[in-house]
């Protein structure tokens, strides 16, 4: 059985992939597993099958023969249905055999609404899954290629068939690939990852150097076949909103907003912030489904397992449509449709804005929109069709996974070929919307339309029309155009989204001027002033005038629009920018999103924008702490220490206990970038350091800062501070060595005070570097005290410094600590340094640890499967030892994999993953080590990443960001980051007791 290092999964049984699949799995083919009927049905008995919300029915658009295998679908502008046929999935046809894959034109020729005749544009592709229309053809993905295929000899079948772009990976399985291409309002057309990167070059532009990247989503220009990366790592899903929002989705994520482009993150080099993607559905455990058929995901076949885990929720989330159309009413409008293939399902979700993102829920509780009792049902794609109607591509399968995510014993025995001769397409439409008023829309000829029209076009209330018009007028560049479209943007009687598309194709044909981008500024709807917003970023330089009108924007009432003003101010000569950030700094700056626009806008004018700063009528606390801290640290890393000194002293320069949240987190910030820059003497923390200069500026430091220090040595002592300044106050006791501060923070170290008390005096006493505190942390007494967060906090300051390594070893070889204590991630650091002293020191420690087997301490350990037990005590059990990584339920810190679901594992499964946390990766959940440049050694999860800043992921959901230019090396530790030897931190019952919770309802 192939093993593979990674952190625990309890939700991996019987040695299976998490329910037969990876975490990394995508649609069309995702998780719905075995099925258990043997036989498919007729399409009539389908559709009795379904279950619609009610208001509205489903239609028979295409079925078998005339369409097999569906994944995607586009319509050109005649209606004609263009067909991606992934008829190869999932391992392709033996060998010897041609590819399977085709492009199919679909056609209604009688005008009842099926699409009857069926012409084979293009055949021999291995594995396509996605299709835009451009220029009377059509862009293919089928990794590793793009192709551009066109009929140019009227018959139908497309006589031109070239590679356009190359080199995306395609070593994975063939669930794992580039696809859902997509048309943008900037005129890209934008691709989802399929988690996976390439390496990719245009065959048409040989002299273009390849652009390589893992894991990201991407976006070409369809004329130029200019290519670059973008933020966003998507499965099978993309779908943008009337104002050019981007949603991607995957299999446990149903939808996901791409908040923030990476280049923008690049503007400023000091800012630590590697966030790009907001999940604004619930997902994981959270993220529900209401299937009406029987459960078929892998794990209900094996009879001891009784059913998946993840029945219930999201498993295979994919095709998701944001619905821009006006059929189907104004309270689906702006509405997220999600397929569901594991589970026979679409759900309807409702979006409405959170902050500068957005939240999605499902429409209705305890039901989805479309539902099949038919097993073999797959639905797996959601498009808007001519008449806005919503068309769902079933793929309709038995067996929708790849068989590599299936254990073997079910692969040998599973038809991975029922279905292959089978695929519905169905229209779903308004309950009382007449036929034949629908028919007359599927046919619009817009290909004949003149330019004029095309504009008028536009303003129709159908998606569709505008989306294609738009495109048609995008491929035509027609300068005729431009005084209609400029009067369009002015027209108030108009659709804000028809006024977007105008503004962005006078930027395609080059004929925006500033006075229209002033009008679309100053337009009523927050869309049209966003996406105006947008557009004038390029030009502010130009027109004084328009900087004036964008900075307005710092105060509309929408956070969205105030956002992307503070993208688009960046950094200047203008002083009025910077108080214009500073307004948007001190009433957003508690929403992580806002805070980052803002700060990558400052660039390298820190100080500009902390003098504004000052002068800001100040908003709420959190944002005032949360700005201060993540400024304070960009001048830590980037500014001189005479201007860091300056910045000091302008902190504290009036001490209140009412402002000491932020200014306490502002100093810390400032020592953390100091710090990580190197600055600080030998064993002295950074502040001392600053204020050691012999100058008047660094004495007045000093003495502002002992001032400081009583307030918030006061502050830290006391139980009936509030908790977040409390906390503030604490971490600021590690940049000072006053013995007053070093013994208080000792005292906070006890099981009277809070978790979160005690965990922010460990790392407080970590960074004093101080031996003697850091030994007064391993004392016995103390070490037995400690609760598992605690015990984390300090381990985490033992291995964050090599001086610190001898302390710990101290401490094991007198039996202080227990080596079991130590995760092998930790162990094999240790016994692998370069120190032979501290390498050897470790070896003996850890041969017992390295040397045993944990397969026979698995199997020691069974008996306790057969001993009575208690589920509600094992409750405690989940909450002492497993919630500082692990969710369930909503309890519980989501470091490691959710353990919700994971009741109908059997318990020898749980058993097994509990006592051998590395016996297989969960993907995405591959624990690394890094050291940096100043010294620190970290391990933990990437949570996320940009080019100029990582995020790791340790327990508690504790985070580290790091600059890359302060990473020395990275690597993956090929461990988890769960622990060995968890069995010796509770009893035989307590583990018997824990699996009875795990396995609960």
């Amino acid at each position: 059985m192939k093993r593979n290092p990674g952190l625990c999964s309890f939700v991996v049984g019987l040695g299976l992939l998490k329910l037969g699949i990876a975490d990394g799995a995508s649609a069309p083919a995702v998780s719905a597993g075995v099925e258990k009927s043997s036989n498919p049905i007729s399409v009539s008995q389908a559709m009795a099958s379904f279950k619609i919300e009610e208001g509205f029915r489903v239609e028979l658009a295409a079925a078998e023969p005339t369409t097999v295998d569906p994944v995607a679908i586009a319509f050109d502008e005649n209606g004609r249905m263009f067909v991606v046929e992934d008829r190869g999935y999932p391992t392709g046809p033996p060998p010897g055999h041609p590819p399977a894959g085709v492009i199919a034109v679909l056609e209604d020729s009688d005008g009842d609404g099926v699409y009857d005749k069926r012409t084979v544009f293009a055949e021999g592709l291995t594995f396509p899954n996605g299709i835009a229309c451009w220029r009377g053809g059509v862009f293919v993905t089928c990794a590793p290629d793009i192709y551009y295929l066109k009929d140019t000899l009227g018959n139908g079948r497309a006589n031109v068939r070239k590679v356009v772009l190359t080199g995306f990976d395609d070593t994975t399985t063939t669930q794992l690939r580039v696809s859902h291409p997509i048309l943008g309002r900037d005129g890209w057309i934008y691709l989802t990852s399929g988690l996976t990167g390439g390496k990719v070059i245009s065959p048409e532009h040989p002299e273009r150097p390849a652009v390589e990247f893992k894991k990201s989503d991407s976006r070409f220009q369809p004329d130029t076949l200019d290519f670059e990366t973008v933020a966003g790592a998507g499965q099978f899903g993309m779908s943008f909103d009337e104002f050019g929002r981007r949603f991607v989705c995957s299999n446990r994520n149903p939808l996901q907003h791409i908040v923030l482009e990476t280049r923008y993150l690049r503007r400023n080099p000091y800012l630590v912030f590697s966030e790009t993607v907001q999940d604004v559905a619930l997902s994981g455990a959270d993220g529900k489904v209401w299937p009406i058929s029987p459960d078929t995901t892998t794990a209900s076949f094996i009879p001891e397992l009784m059913g998946s885990p993840h029945a219930g929720t999201f498993t295979s989330a994919c095709g998701c449509l944001i619905y821009r159309g006006d059929m189907l009413g104004p309270e689906v409008f702006d509405n997220a449709f999600v397929c569901e293939p594991a589970q026979n399902l679409v759900q309807r979700q409702v979006l409405s804005p959170l902050g500068v993102s957005f939240r999605a829920q499902p429409a209705h509780q305890g039901v989805d929109f479309f539902t099949s009792a038919d097993t073999w049902f797959r639905p797996v794609f959601a498009a808007e069709g001519p008449e806005d109607a919503l068309y769902i591509c079933d793929m309709y399968r038995k067996v929708i996974d790849h068989p590599q995510y299936l254990p073997e014993a079910v692969r040998a025995i599973s038809d991975f070929d029922a279905g292959k001769d089978k695929g519905r397409i169905y229209r779903i439409v308004p309950d009382k919307m007449p036929t034949k008023h629908l028919a007359r829309a599927r046919s619009p000829g817009l290909s004949i339309l003149k330019a004029s029209e095309l504009c008028r076009a536009l303003t129709s209330s159908n998606a569709w029309t505008r989306a294609t018009a738009f495109r048609l007028l995008l491929e035509r560049k027609d300068p005729s155009t431009v005084p209609t479209l400029r009067t369009m943007v002015s027209n108030s009687q108009l659709l804000a989204q028809t006024k977007v598309a105008a503004l962005r194709l006078l930027d395609a044909l080059s004929a925006l001027d500033l006075k229209t981008i002033e009008v679309g500024l100053a337009d009523p709807h927050p869309g049209v002033r966003e996406n105006a917003c947008q557009l004038a970023e390029a030009r502010l330089n130009a027109s004084e005038e328009l900087l004036e009108q964008v900075s307005k924007l710092g105060h509309d009432p929408e956070p969205r629009v105030r956002f992307q003003c503070a993208l688009v101010l960046r950094e200047g000569a203008s002083t009025g920018k910077m108080n214009v950030l500073a307004g948007i700094a001190m009433r957003d700056g508690a929403d992580p999103w806002a805070r980052a626009a803002v700060l990558s806008s400052v660039g390298n004018r820190a100080e500009d924008f902390f003098n504004a700063l000052m002068v800001t009528p100040p908003g709420s606390a959190d944002a005032m702490a949360a700005v201060m801290t993540d400024l304070s640290h960009i001048f830590g890393l980037g500014q001189s220490p005479e201007k860091c000194l300056m910045l000091l002293n302008q902190i504290t320069e009036t001490v209140q206990s009412a402002g000491l949240s932020w200014q306490a987190a502002a100093v810390e910030g400032l020592a953390e970038g100091l710090r990580s820059r190197g600055l600080a003497q030998a064993g002295v923390p950074p502040i001392q350091s600053l204020v050691s200069i012999d100058s008047a500026e660094a004495r007045l430091g000093r003495a502002r800062f002992e001032e400081l220090l009583k307030h918030a040595i006061s502050q830290a002592s006391s139980a009936d501070t509030p908790p977040n300044q409390r906390l503030a106050t604490i971490a600021l006791l590690g940049e000072t060595d006053s013995a007053e501060a070093t013994n208080l923070l000792l005292t906070l170290i006890v099981p009277s005070e809070p978790g979160e008390v005690q965990t922010a005096a460990v790392r407080a006493c970590g960074r004093l570097q101080d031996p003697g505190l850091v030994k007064a942390l391993v004392v016995a007494e103390r070490w037995r005290a400690y609760l598992p967060a605690v015990r984390e906090a300090v381990l985490t300051i033992l291995m964050s410094q090599p001086r610190n390594f001898s302390v710990l070893l101290d401490a094991l070889e007198h039996g202080d600590i227990q080596a079991w204590s130590i995760d092998p991630a930790r162990r094999k650091r240790l016994m692998q340094y370069n120190d032979e002293l501290i390498k050897n020191r470790a070896l003996a420690l850890f041969k017992d640890q390295e040397s045993g087997d944990r397969h026979k301490v698995y199997e020691s350990y069974k008996s306790v499967l057969n001993v009575g037990s208690n589920a509600k005590n094992g409750h405690e059990v989940f909450r002492r030892v497993c919630a500082q990584c692990h969710t369930h339920g909503s309890e519980g810190v989501a470091v490691g994999p959710d353990l919700t679901g994971v009741r109908n594992q059997p318990a020898e499964a749980l058993l097994l993953h509990i006592l051998i946390p590395s016996y297989e990766i969960v993907p995405g959940y591959t624990s690394y080590n890094v050291e940096t440049k100043d010294g620190q050694m970290l391990t933990g999860l990437i949570a996320s990443e940009t080019a100029m800043a990582i995020t790791l992921k340790r327990s508690l959901g504790i985070t580290d960001s790091i600059l890359r230019s302060n990473i020395a090396t990275i690597s993956s530790s090929g461990l988890s980051l769960m622990p060995d030897e968890l069995e010796k931190t509770m009893t035989r019952q307590e583990l018997a007791d824990l699996i009875a919770f795990l396995k609960g309802p």
